[in-house]
């Protein structure tokens, strides 16, 4: 049996490799990106079971990119996380929902492990 995927984009190196290792950790294959370039290619290449995805990137924002997502008709739940305001999250969230992806929670960096374990098992059911 395959093993379910995460395709996590940040540009905090950190960041990626900690949702890396809990997604691990949980059973996931992992697939880094540090840029939402980056995580485009890797799109290509990969059909992910979840999207961990920054808002806030310098080469596109979370918006634009899951504006992207819903045009590759994206059927992976997926998971917004930010240090920036709360806010924004909210908003990205609604205009995600609204352009057809499904957003199955957001993350507030820094962020509780137990939060992404809960918002990855969430996921694997919105997929089902």
């Amino acid at each position: 049996m395959t093993k379910p995927t995460i395709l996590v984009v940040d540009d905090e190196p950190m960041m990626t490799s900690i949702v890396s290792e809990v997604g691990e950790l949980r059973g996931f294959e992992v697939i880094e990106t540090n840029s939402a370039s980056e995580f485009q290619s890797a799109w290509q290449d990969h059909d992910p079971t979840v999207v961990v995805m920054d808002i806030i990137m310098p080469d596109m924002g979370g918006v634009e990119l899951l504006k992207w997502l819903s045009e590759q008709k994206c059927l992976a739940p997926i998971i917004l996380m930010s240090g920036y305001d709360k806010n924004y999250m909210e908003t990205a969230s609604t205009v995600g929902s609204g352009n057809g992806n499904t957003i199955v929670g957001t993350l507030t960096k820094p962020f509780q492990i137990a939060e992404l374990e809960a918002l990855l098992q969430n996921s694997l059911l919105a997929y089902q």
